[in-house]
Order: C-alpha cells, then sequence, then structure tokens
C-alpha cells in the first residue's frame, strides 16, 4: 500500500511539474506540451484522490490513521500546487482590459523607458514594455476590435494580434525559446514568432499582426494627440525576474536559449546581439539589420523594399517610402519630424502628417526588434544587411 502511494505520488509531481521541463526539452513535440496542458489538472486531481481513499480505506480497517501515509500524501498535496502554480499561464498571468490613465503625464515613467504605440479603429493606446513583459499579454478593445498585445521576454520579439475573432489570448506554453499563445475559448495554441497554429480546434490557423510603434516616453508624451496609456504604478514597472531569484539575469547575461539547442543557433552573432527584422513585405531572403548599425544612423532606406527604418531614443520603427503616390525622402529633423524637402512635408514619429503639401500618413512597416538567435531560427531565409 505504501510503494503504490509513493507510486501515485512520484507520478503526480512528474505530471504536476511537467510544465517546466516539457518546455525546456528540444526533444519533446510541442504537442505533447499542447497534450499535457489538457489534462495535467484532472490526471493529478485524479491521482491525489486515489491516495485519499487509499488512506481513508486504510485507516477505516484498522481504526487510526497510518502515519506512514503522511509523507505520500502531502507528496501527492504538492503535486496539485505544481499543477496550478507551476505554469506559465500563472506565472505569466495575461491582463484584460486595463484600465487606462485618467492623466497619463503623472504616471511614473521615466523618459528612456519604451512603450508599444497601437492605434485600431481610431483608438489610439500605449502599454510600457516593462509593465508588458511581467504578463507577457495584455488582451485590450479597440472598439469592435479586440488586440492581444504580446511580449515573449526570451527572445524580446514583441507582436500584437487581432483576436476580434476568436477572444483574448493567454500564455500557453514555451517552446523552442519562444512563448506559445492560445485563446481561452478553444485553447488552441500558437508559436507567437510565426503567427501559425500548432494543435488545437482552431488548427491549421494564422494570426494576423496589428501595425504598432515602439516609442520612448520622450518621445510619446509629446504626440499630439497623446495617446491613452495603460493606468501603471511603480510596482508594475518593477525589474523583470523568474520565480527564482536571480537566474533570469544569469540567462540574459549568458549564451544560453533554454528550450532551443546549441546546434539549432546560428552562431555567427551573439546570441542576444538586437537586431531589426522586417517581416513584411515579404521578400527573399528577409533582410535583418544591427540595432546598433540604425541607431548610428538613425534614418535608413531599403530600396528592394521600398520602405525606411527611423532609429530614434533606443526605438525603430519602420514606413514605407511612398505616401500618397509620391516617392518621399525622408530625414530625421533636430525637432525629431520626418520631413521630405520635396513636399516640404512633415509627419511625427508615428508616421501622422503634420504639415506640407502631401495631405496622407506614412504607411508603417511591420518589423520586429528582438535576439538574433531567435529571429535566424524562425526565419533561416534571412541576410544581414550591412549599412
Amino acid at each position: 500500500m505504501i510503494l503504490l502511494l509513493y507510486f501515485l505520488a512520484v507520478a503526480a509531481l512528474i505530471v504536476g511539474a511537467g510544465a517546466l521541463y516539457l518546455t525546456l526539452v528540444p526533444a519533446v513535440p510541442s504537442t505533447w506540451v499542447y497534450y499535457h496542458y489538457r489534462v495535467r489538472k484532472p490526471a493529478v486531481w485524479s491521482m491525489f484522490a486515489a491516495g485519499v481513499l487509499i488512506v481513508g480505506w486504510v485507516t477505516l480497517r484498522e481504526g487510526a490513521f497510518p502515519l506512514a501515509t503522511l509523507v505520500p500524501l502531502l507528496l501527492l498535496g504538492l503535486a496539485v500546487v505544481f499543477t496550478y502554480r507551476l505554469h506559465q499561464e500563472v506565472v505569466f498571468r495575461a491582463v484584460d482590459f486595463p484600465a487606462m490613465a485618467e492623466d497619463p503625464l503623472r504616471l511614473p515613467l521615466r523618459d528612456d523607458m519604451h512603450l508599444a504605440v497601437i492605434e485600431s479603429e481610431g483608438v489610439s493606446k500605449a502599454y510600457p514594455l516593462d509593465y508588458v513583459i511581467h504578463h507577457h499579454i495584455v488582451n485590450d478593445r479597440f472598439g469592435d476590435k479586440t488586440v492581444a498585445l504580446t511580449f515573449c521576454a526570451m527572445c524580446r520579439s514583441i507582436i500584437p494580434f487581432d483576436v476580434t475573432d476568436i477572444g483574448p489570448l493567454f500564455v500557453g506554453s514555451f517552446k523552442k525559446a519562444n512563448m506559445i499563445v492560445a485563446d481561452r475559448r478553444t485553447k488552441t495554441f500558437f508559436q507567437q514568432a510565426t503567427f501559425e497554429s500548432i494543435v488545437g480546434p482552431l488548427h491549421p490557423h494564422t494570426l494576423s499582426m496589428v501595425p504598432f510603434q515602439i516609442l520612448s516616453w520622450a518621445d510619446v508624451k509629446h504626440l499630439d494627440p497623446l495617446p491613452q496609456v495603460v493606468r501603471v504604478t511603480e510596482k508594475d514597472l518593477r525589474p523583470f525576474e523568474l520565480p527564482i531569484h536571480g537566474v533570469w539575469r544569469r540567462i540574459v547575461g549568458s549564451e544560453v536559449t533554454p528550450g532551443l539547442r546549441r546546434t539549432d543557433r546560428d552562431e555567427s552573432l551573439p546570441a542576444r546581439t538586437r537586431v531589426v527584422g522586417v517581416l513584411a513585405p515579404v521578400v527573399h531572403p528577409r533582410p535583418v539589420y544591427l540595432k546598433d548599425d540604425l541607431l548610428e544612423h538613425r534614418v535608413v532606406r531599403n530600396d528592394v523594399l521600398g520602405c525606411y527604418l527611423v532609429a530614434v531614443n533606443g526605438t525603430v520603427n519602420g514606413f514605407h517610402a511612398q505616401a500618397d503616390g509620391h516617392e518621399v525622402a525622408l530625414t530625421l529633423t533636430d525637432d525629431l519630424l520626418l520631413h521630405d524637402s520635396a513636399t516640404e512635408t512633415d509627419w511625427d514619429l508615428r508616421g501622422h502628417r503634420i504639415r506640407g503639401q502631401l495631405d496622407t500618413d506614412l504607411t508603417p512597416v511591420a518589423i520586429s526588434d528582438e535576439y538574433w538567435f531567435s529571429w535566424k531560427f524562425f526565419h533561416p531565409d534571412t541576410e544581414l544587411a550591412r549599412i
């Protein structure tokens, strides 16, 4: 009987903690992670209930509680705790429809903090990345549209998705050193970096990216009109940490890429070299730039794609080189406006027209500012563009 209880306890602990090791072992398929997510709670609760029933039956038969069963019972209880507390869905709890600040200028934001700025359905909102990283996903409404802003801390990929049709997302798991997102209604798993479904009722399905920009607070607070900004506190902006203190700093300060084998990485650059890749328009090979090069040159034109990359205050954003049928030649003015001398037209850092002959905004280009190891793995047909 004791051996059976210990067997149940060990099995329950293995299942309960599976969200940790299954995600970190590259050989484990993503589909296994999905099915573990679906069965872990009923499986562990069933083993816990079986253990309690066995101990109850022995207690009734012998007329006293068998003290030798206390340890396996506690282990079964610990497995239940692991099942709930050690899953990415709980560690990085998604936020749904957060409140916006009444006076954004009074928020505890520093000028060098970066914010994701999303505009859709005539609504413009901004989210400090130091806040988003703790949750990995922020679901919000933009008129009749629902947008899920996703931020994978491990690879630093930031992608907002239009989830109006499928509903809010949550952190489903982690695989290939990249976050797996899932919708709450069907629990279908999607790889964040590729937008593609992996397994689940909606598979096959591709998520749609929503245009956005990353800007510093120094630049956001001078936009006219000022976007709505999510209400945050000092606690919301605390440094990011994993549940075990100090582990995160050791990971990002090394070449380690949990969940991705070293043999699967391109080592022509250090793993955490910051690069900016162009997601759309799609060409082959996909161009990717060293972020430091872009920050040094500030405005870079890619003739093949017909777009500009603009780097200001540690952020990079992309825009098409045509506006209203006119080929623009963008430069950055001293007061951080995008300027086309031929038409004397100025745009702000979001590409919104301020004045000039052209009566149109600049069209954003979808880019990703992330680590080299992740970009190269998910976009193997890439080419490093030198300026």
